[in-house]
């Protein structure tokens, strides 16, 4: 009998706020520049259009950038219940805390959150896929604005190490603030800065092991229409990613299938690049492309 499968959407929903005006907003989400209760509930069905239409095969849909589990919610009843998504769950619903959150058609058997410092927490998921587990990992790593390279280094030294001391395959997915073809001290392709470098990616299968995992965007025989998942001031740059463990890949049980990096026209602009959401035109969806991975 075939393995099932499960398929892992990671997405930055952007600056996903709630209908409540707590304060601690960012600027332009206030009610006071049009961000209400409205306007809130049009960008959650909206989401959920999108998400239902396009990526309703997800198993589960990982979520950066969401103020509260009520966003979660509110997806769920704009009609992605339909779809058969039924669990939900965020990282730290603290007020004013864009947090990880995901919603899933399957129950986890364990969740459970990790932090490094002050940093956002991390999301890990624990699911049972026929008679193996798998541990999702959903991230959000320390924002460029401020620099923030000595954070993301601790963020990627701390998941390798609960990557590594899972049992079964390990996934990462999130928005990492951090193209590994820049091979930057927190997140490298392999085996650029060995030695010095946090964690290691690669297109290469044949070079997965403790700390270097398999990222599809990275597999030189894929042909990736999209120039990559974030565009900044007219540069495009990998941030979102699917990492996984050796383990999809040893042949035995649940094994990596595929990957889906298609984004739906509706997601972008004149130019290509993602629509972000405009509170003063009240459409757009987010400055980020989904990714989704398949194994099984």
């Amino acid at each position: 009998m075939d393995n099932p499968s499960f398929t892992i959407t990671t997405y930055n929903a952007y600056a996903f706020f709630d209908a409540v005006d707590d304060g601690t907003e960012f600027d332009g989400f206030f009610h006071s520049d049009g961000y209400d209760g409205e306007a809130y509930f049009t960008r959650v069905k909206e989401t959920a259009i999108l998400l239902g239409k396009y990526y309703s095969d997800s198993d589960v849909i990982i979520l950066e950038e969401i103020e509260s589990s009520s966003v979660l919610a509110d997806l769920l009843e704009a009609g992605l219940k339909e779809k058969g998504f039924l669990y939900y769950g965020l990282a730290d619903d603290g007020l004013g805390i864009l947090s990880v959150g995901f919603i899933s058609k399957h129950e986890p058997l364990d969740a459970r959150t990790h932090a490094v410092g002050d940093s956002r927490p991390f999301l890990e998921l624990t699911f049972s896929i026929g008679e193996e587990v798998v541990h999702v990992f959903g991230v959000h790593f320390t924002s460029r604005l401020d620099g923030g390279e000595n954070e993301r280094y601790e963020e990627a030294l701390y998941l390798k190490e609960l990557m590594e001391n899972t049992s079964g395959i390990a996934i990462a997915a999130g928005d990492f603030n951090t193209d590994p073809r820049l091979c930057e001290e927190s997140i490298a392709v392999f085996p650029e800065g060995y030695g010095k470098t946090a964690m290691f990616v690669t297109g290469d299968p044949s070079e997965t092991s403790d700390g270097i995992y398999f990222f599809p965007l990275l597999d030189p025989d894929l042909e990736m229409v999209e120039k990559g998942t974030y565009c900044y001031e007219n540069e495009w740059f990998i941030y979102d990613g699917i990492f996984l463990s050796s383990e999809a890949w040893d042949g035995e049980g649940i094994e990596y299938d595929s990957v889906s990096f298609s984004p739906p026209r509706v997601m972008k602009d004149r130019t290509g690049k993602p629509l972000k959401y405009d509170v003063s035109l009240g459409y757009g969806y987010s400055d980020h492309f989904p990714l989704s991975v398949t194994v099984k």
